[in-house]
């Protein structure tokens, strides 16, 4: 079975679980000028993989026919967060200060094949952390660069920056859509579409009784309770990272919450805490050396120990292997997609 039929049945599955229930993230500043960014992971399973990611990297995409493949040098280091194999991330942060992260989005519709390179939705993502600085760099890359059709999931993004930027960025009927500045009054996203997240909050608001469908009232229901709870960061916070934290308490799901980090991106700092170790760890950039070299390093997530150890592509498969077999929908995909998965960033090499 090749990349694309598995992609069409993985999608198809992804859809009934995540009609019950997905992701939030946020990002404020503080009156100080420090910039934090929240994330909840919220999935049948907890299992990952925190990486490391180096700059001067020679890359490829990771895609099928009728896909062109293209390739990239990374610009950048980064640290992520990987449940479908290293060079494939949920979310994660550069050196420059550059945050991404994914929630799911029903709506999405990504662009059909034209001239511009086309990525999955999830090497999208280290693409941006690899070469980008800015939300403004990131949103720029649209004019070469695009989600490919072939994607597993639907996915919407919010993506943040050392500045103080950020951007809602989806896509709609095709063509990517962007929410920053004054068109975003709240940095926040779950998993309806920005606009129709703005409408809940505006009709809440003004009528607490009004009724809404049952998924918008849970993903429009957590966003607007992260945008009221990081408009009060207006006044003084005492202690930043803790309060984005207890936002991620507010708009956690039990079950399903399995990953909160918080991002301190003007210290360069990320702290997480896992549904299967809630003790909080702290990862310091500081203390990282993003030079390529031939060993990969990487922490496995629910670790209590924050020491990167030397990754394999063994590691690689046996995370692919156990989340595959873990979630029920993702037990169709054969071994020989889930050893072509953990396989080709083998072939990455440094410049």
């Amino acid at each position: 079975m090749n990349l694309k039929a598995i992609t069409l049945i993985f999608a198809a599955l992804t859809l009934q679980y995540f009609a019950t229930q997905a992701c939030t993230t946020f990002t404020f500043k503080t009156p100080d000028g420090q910039i934090i960014y929240g994330r909840n992971f919220d999935f049948p399973s907890g299992l990952g993989h925190v990486h490391l990611n180096y700059r001067g990297v020679e890359k490829f995409s990771f895609v099928a026919p009728p896909e062109k493949p293209t390739s990239w040098i990374s610009k950048y280091g980064s640290v992520t967060f990987n449940q479908n194999g290293r060079e494939l991330p949920y979310g994660g942060m550069n050196e420059a200060g550059l945050i991404i992260e994914q929630m799911f989005h029903q709506e999405a519709k990504y662009p059909e094949p034209d001239s511009r390179a086309g990525l999955t939705e999830l090497q999208w993502i280290q693409y941006q952390l690899d070469n980008c600085a800015t939300v403004d760099e990131v949103l720029k890359t649209d004019a070469f660069l695009r989600i490919s059709k072939n994607s597993v999931a639907t996915l919407h993004f919010l993506v943040a920056d050392a500045q103080g930027n950020s951007a809602v960025v989806e896509y709609i009927d095709g063509a990517m859509r962007t929410y920053s500045g004054s068109a975003l009054p709240y940095s926040a996203l779950a998993n309806c579409s920005y606009e129709t997240s703005l409408d809940y909050v505006e009709k809440k608001t003004a009528n607490p009784a009004q009724a809404f469908a049952g998924w918008t009232e849970n993903s429009s229901g957590r966003f607007k309770t992260a945008a009221e709870m990081i408009e009060k960061v207006k006044s003084v916070v005492n202690n930043p990272v803790e309060y984005a934290f207890e936002i991620l308490t507010a708009v956690s799901q039990t079950p399903g919450t399995q990953w909160s980090i918080v991002y301190d991106i003007t210290n360069k700092t990320i702290e997480y805490k896992t549904a299967k170790n809630g003790t909080k760890r702290q990862i310091q950039f500081s203390e990282l050396d993003f030079k390529c070299r031939p060993q990969r390093y990487f922490v496995d997530i629910d670790n209590s120990n924050t020491t990167f150890v030397e990754f394999s592509k063994q590691a690689n498969y046996a995370l692919i292997d156990e989340v595959c077999n873990t979630v029920e929908f993702l037990r169709q995909i054969p071994p020989a997609h889930r050893m072509a998965t953990s396989e080709f960033p083998e072939k990455f090499g440094c410049n």
